[in-house]
């Protein structure tokens, strides 16, 4: 992997490359936002490059030669100067003495662990996930301390690879802190998080903190399309919901992305007709909300907001260019022959508001009538 490799954080690229070049590198780095940006992949590109034997400078920055030793073992994450922490198992009772992590596990928990960091290796947007792994726990930070001590200032530098930071125990953050507060030679610990806020303010001031931003929706359908070799309108289709995530947008290649926009646009038909739509209505919601689980139910209402969005879209400019249902233009057009002058903005904002009490657990019945409710208000009686 090298830099281009990772989808879109352009800034966070250059002030990483920059303190490389310019070897003004802290001990300790936090690189936060979403999930699903890239935040891991940053962390894994930084620790290749400043353990490259032949590191190659660019007109934009500086690379790992992906051809010395240190580059093929760091491409398995297999360095011995790279050490990845994340949440593990509490692993065998009776054998907390052990001072391997991995001594402790079981022999199939040591198995998957190796299957999970191959995926890692692999995909750098893989997130690790171990059976009955929900935390990273003091025995992982102990064995970091230990193997820190015996680090001897080798080639290279020690980069720490912490995995969703935030995942630690009190007792773990509390260990971590002292590491922080020691700082050794040639180390530098990267500590990567989706929850900034639930980490000790004393460990963040010790970090040189660094925002990585949602990823935009033709960064994340450029990626589908490269790798995961997905039809241009599918792409865009799923990248306008993905939130800024690559990861979210994968996970949603697996879901019947068009069947659910038809349910969306029938129960839209639905909810708009002048007579005789209660019944059906109420048939759609009652469906939705006993076939289909919350995370269902916001893909459903998100979209319903897309295609909101592109009515507005179209209604503004006349034109079909910048929609995202592009397979769907004609459509979408006589929708808006047939509502003409109506606050379209407001249904967007009805949309949003729903979705926002599905994510609060709200009963998602009742999310579904009051959106049924607010569509009707603003189509049919103003």
């Amino acid at each position: 992997m090298t830099w281009n490799k990772i989808i879109g954080q352009n800034r966070v690229k250059k002030i990483l490359q920059k303190a490389i070049i310019e070897n003004k590198i802290p001990h300790a780095y936090c690189l936060w936002g979403q999930e699903g940006i890239g935040k891991d992949a940053l962390a894994i590109e930084f620790a290749r490059v400043v353990n490259c034997q032949s590191p190659v400078k660019t007109e934009n920055g500086i690379e790992p030669c992906e051809n010395c030793h240190s580059c093929r073992a760091s491409a398995l994450l297999q360095h011995r100067n790279i050490h990845l922490i994340f949440p593990m198992p509490t692993g065998k009772s009776g054998d907390t003495k052990k001072d391997s992590v991995l001594e402790r596990l079981t022999e199939e928990q040591v198995e998957e662990y190796h299957e999970q960091v191959k995926l890692k290796s692999d995909n750098p947007y893989h997130k690790i996930t171990i059976t009955n792994a929900n935390q990273i726990r003091i025995a992982s930070v102990r064995e970091l301390k230990k193997k820190l001590v015996l680090t001897s200032s080798g080639e290279g530098r020690v980069c720490v690879i912490v995995m969703r930071a935030d995942e630690m125990t009190t007792e773990a953050a509390n260990a971590f802190l002292k590491t922080l507060e020691e700082p050794h030679e040639n180390v530098t610990i990267l500590m990567t998080t989706s929850g900034k806020d639930t980490i000790l303010p004393t460990i963040l001031s010790r970090c040189q903190q660094i925002r990585c931003e949602p990823l935009n929706d033709k960064e994340i359908s450029e990626a589908l399309k490269e790798r995961n070799n997905i039809a241009e309108h599918e792409a865009s289709l799923i990248s306008a919901f993905a939130q800024g995530s690559y990861t979210r947008a994968v996970e949603y290649l697996g879901e019947a992305m068009h069947e659910m926009r038809e349910s969306a646009i029938d129960f839209l038909r639905s909810l708009l007709k002048k007579k005789m739509y209660r019944v059906e209505v109420m048939e759609h919601i009652e469906k939705f909300t006993k076939k289909h689980d919350r995370r269902d139910l916001e893909i459903l209402l998100s979209m319903m907001l897309i295609w909101m969005r592109d009515v507005i879209n179209l209604s503004k400019t006349g034109k079909t260019g910048k929609i995202i249902n592009k397979d769907q233009s004609e459509t979408i057009q006589k929708f808006v022959a047939g509502y003409p002058n109506k606050d379209y903005e407001k249904t967007v904002e009805v949309l949003e508001k729903s979705i926002n009490q599905l994510r609060k657990n709200v009963a998602p019945q009742l999310v579904m009538i009051r959106t049924a409710l607010d569509f009707r208000r603003l189509f049919l009686f103003s």
